[in-house]
């Protein structure tokens, strides 16, 4: 009240008087606001001690550009800092205060007004490491390569990529090595390439599974396990080939 009587210019008490005699529902209204917002400090709104909760006008202009930056830009809220010329420390507590939204939404977690946020939960995140591997990150989900061919690629060092990955993106981390076969199944490349002339004639010819171990120099309990856990269809589809060749030669 006295802020808004500092501003029209007029008298604190008169203001207080005028609206306890004439304006007893605004006087009411505002002391439920008032009760409603204690300790529940929100970003434009009245606080419980009737002020509102807002940066000052020369603390949103000193900030302004590195703010713009810090929305706008990967970099890193120290680089901006330095960039822009403001205090690190200051800038840090400006946005923690003022801005957690963006806060939350560089570190990928959900964020809501007036929760707390558990920062025990999120991974350490450099916005600038994210724009770094960025490019390699979608070439290694549409291609399928190997992921030191693709870090190789992109001039990034395979080990720093491969720990990149397991942090931050933990599912495709997961399915590095693994190749998707024809009916959707997921299967170790490496696995794929031993097994796979045998396992492209146990489906399309009727010799049988040891000889083919023998042939390829294959285990031939693995073999059969390889088949059954990835290509359950191809043992049906072998015995149809042992009978149709067992018919034609009468036994």
């Amino acid at each position: 009240m006295q802020e808004a009587a500092e501003r029209c210019n007029v008298s604190y008490s008169g203001l207080e008087q005028h609206l306890l005699f004439y304006h007893k529902d605004l006087v009411g209204k505002r002391i439920r606001i008032r009760e409603q917002a204690v300790r529940q400090q929100r970003k434009g709104k009245i606080t419980g001690r009737g002020t509102l909760h807002a940066p000052k006008p020369e603390t949103v202009a000193l900030y302004a550009e590195a703010l713009h930056l810090y929305r706008t830009t990967p970099m890193s809220a120290r680089r901006i800092a330095a960039e822009t010329k403001v205090s690190r420390k200051g800038f840090y507590e400006y946005l923690q205060t003022w801005h957690m939204d963006l806060v939350c939404r560089r570190k990928g977690i959900p964020y809501e007004e007036g929760r707390h946020v558990d920062w025990s939960k999120v991974r350490k995140y450099n916005p600038a490491a994210k724009a770094k591997y960025a490019a390699a990150i979608d070439r290694l989900k549409e291609s399928g390569l190997p992921t030191a061919k693709v870090a190789a690629e992109f001039g990034l060092h395979p080990e720093c990529f491969r720990q990149y990955l397991k942090e931050h993106e933990p599912e495709l981390y997961a399915n590095l090595g693994m190749a998707r076969t024809e009916s959707g199944r997921m299967v170790s490349r490496r696995s794929m390439e031993k097994y796979a002339e045998a396992v492209r004639l146990y489906g399309t010819t009727a010799e049988s599974l040891k000889s083919l171990a023998r042939r390829f120099g294959l285990n031939d309990c693995s073999l059969g396990q390889f088949i059954r856990r990835h290509f359950p269809e191809l043992t049906e589809q072998h015995q149809k080939l042992v009978q149709q060749e067992n018919s034609g030669t009468g036994i």
